[in-house]
């Protein structure tokens, strides 16, 4: 089994691919967008409910931080479902899209990633990660698609 900032960074690896088929293969974009809509929400509660409740005590500024970038990712998704795939805004909203999603991987990967293994032991990381999963799947089961 591995940890949650394993699984963490594994979704964070998953979504850049769905990010990337999308820019890059047409045929592929409405089961890609499907996943995209399912994936980033199911991910984003679940270190929510897991890692961020967890640090929420020892990192609060931190976790603000985290839910802030959070509500925008859910904003600019939001309206990037609206924009038709053949619109010729639907490019420029994934680049943007993917670039706040990026920029909070970057910080999590980096900066919330090294806070978390200061605060919290082995053991916590990896009942973490059950739980995370555990979340995900609960996400996923309820994602308007």
């Amino acid at each position: 089994m591995v940890h949650i900032l394993e699984l963490i960074r594994n979704d964070h690896d998953f979504i850049r691919g769905l990010f990337d088929e999308l820019e890059s293969n047409s045929d592929a974009r409405d089961v890609r967008c499907i996943t995209l809509r399912r994936e980033l929400p199911g991910h984003m509660y679940a270190e929510e409910a897991t890692l961020y409740a967890r640090l929420r005590g020892a990192e609060p500024g931190e976790v603000r931080r985290l839910m802030a970038e959070h509500t925008g990712i859910r904003e600019t998704l939001a309206r990037f479902e609206t924009i038709p795939q053949r619109d010729d805004a639907w490019l420029p909203a994934l680049a943007d899209l993917r670039e706040e999603v990026e920029a909070h991987f970057a910080f999590e990967e980096g900066e919330v990633f090294e806070r978390a293994e200061r605060h919290l032991d082995t053991g916590s990381l990896f009942e973490l990660s059950e739980a995370f999963q555990r979340e995900k799947e609960a996400a996923a089961r309820y994602a308007v698609v």
